[in-house]
């Protein structure tokens, strides 16, 4: 991924008119904005569409980006939005296909076969037990855990102070404990 500095130069350049800059934002951004996608909808499909539009949305609205502001967290906002307006539509239906392959190709040493068996169900319960969370509990838990963000970037974000996205962070955590354990 660019360093910060180049994605605001080539967003700048992308509010220009540039279709090369605006084609390296999206090389550059796409991966992980499928991945807040997919977590968030739990569809692998209704992921790729969301990463689509969201893009095409960005795109559109390039000229409303205050390049006084960093890229990355405006387009997560323009993501999280789109994924919040998704699942206002409809409760998520899809299943979490398994991402195992995906997984395995950031582990550090091939684990036994056991290990693996209760890897798999670990990280079965877990997508499971997120996937159970209400939908702003559920994206707060992406941003925070899986997109990597700070409580201020959440914040502004889903438009919420960060002492709110802490306290929400906490409530998920309380509920994501109490399934697990059960």
């Amino acid at each position: 991924m660019s360093s910060r500095d180049e994605l605001e130069s080539l967003a700048e350049q992308a509010r220009e008119g540039s279709s090369e800059a605006w084609a390296e934002l999206y090389e550059a951004n796409a991966p992980a904005i499928f991945r807040l996608c997919r977590r968030a909808l739990n569809n692998r499909q209704e992921a790729e569409d969301a990463t689509a539009a969201v893009f095409l949305k960005a795109r559109l609205r390039l000229n409303q980006f205050d390049a006084s502001r960093p890229f990355a967290p405006w387009l997560y906002r323009v993501a999280a939005n789109h994924c919040w307006d998704e699942l206002r539509k409809r409760r998520p239906h899809g299943e979490w296909d398994d991402a195992e392959a995906e997984l395995q190709k950031l582990e550090d040493q091939a684990p036994t076969p056991q290990q693996a068996i209760l890897l798999s169900e670990t990280k079965r319960n877990v997508r499971n037990a997120i996937a159970e969370l209400d939908d702003r509990s559920r994206l707060v838990v992406i941003l925070r855990y899986f997109a990597d963000m700070s409580y201020e970037e959440i914040g502004n974000v889903l438009g919420i102070s960060s002492n709110f996205t802490g306290v929400l962070l906490l409530r998920a955590r309380r509920q994501l404990r109490t399934r697990l354990k059960q």
